[in-house]
C-alpha cells in the first residue's frame, strides 16, 4: 500500500513545499516537508519502502525548487548512509533516535546545496549559511517532526507488527 500513497504524498508535500509554506515562513525560512517525511519513513517503515521514495523525492523536489536539476537528489542521498549507521539488527527506530537522524540529514541536506551553488559560483558565507539558515530550519524540522511522525506511526502499525512476527 506504501508505494501506492508514498509518491503521490511526496509529490504533494515537495508542491505544498514551493508554493505554499513560502507564504508562511518563520523569519524567512520554512521546514523541509519533504525530508522530514522521508526521515520518519525510514526508521519506521524501513528502508525498502522509504529508499524507493527517495528517488521520487529527489526529483520532485528537483523539477519544482530552483535549484540545479539533481541538487535535491544529491542532498537526500545519504540517508542510505544513515539506514547503515542505524544498522540491521534495529528493527524499529524511536522517537529520539528519528530526531538525531533528522539533525543530521538537515544539516548534510544543506551543506550539499551550499556545495552545489558554491561549485557553481553563487554561494556566500558557510559561517552565515550554518547560522542564519541551517540551525533554524533543524529547529523547524524538529517542531514538524512530531506530528509527522505520530501521522506515519499511526498508519505503520500493521507493517510493524507484520516485521516481528
Amino acid at each position: 500500500m506504501s508505494y501506492y500513497v508514498g509518491p503521490p504524498l511526496i509529490l504533494l508535500l515537495a508542491l505544498v513545499e514551493v508554493s505554499v509554506l513560502p507564504m508562511f515562513r518563520i523569519s524567512g525560512l520554512q521546514p523541509n516537508l519533504v525530508l522530514v517525511l522521508l526521515v520518519v519513513w525510514l526508521m519506521l517503515r524501513g528502508p525498502k519502502e522509504a529508499f524507493a521514495l527517495v528517488a521520487v523525492a529527489g526529483i520532485s523536489i528537483g523539477l519544482v525548487d530552483g535549484a540545479p536539476l539533481g541538487t535535491a537528489l544529491l542532498a537526500l542521498a545519504p540517508l542510505a548512509l544513515l539506514q547503515e549507521v542505524r544498522g540491521a539488527q534495529l528493527r524499529e527506530s524511536g522517537l529520539v533516535m528519528t530526531t538525531l537522524f533528522l539533525l543530521i540529514m538537515t544539516f548534510t541536506y544543506h551543506l550539499t546545496y551550499f556545495l552545489v551553488f558554491a561549485l557553481m559560483g553563487e554561494a556566500g558565507s558557510l559561517s552565515a549559511a550554518i547560522t542564519r539558515v541551517i540551525i533554524p530550519t533543524v529547529v523547524l524540522n524538529v517542531l514538524v517532526l512530531m506530528p509527522v511522525y505520530l501521522l506515519v506511526s499511526l498508519s505503520s502499525q500493521e507493517t510493524r507488527r507484520a516485521s516481528y512476527v
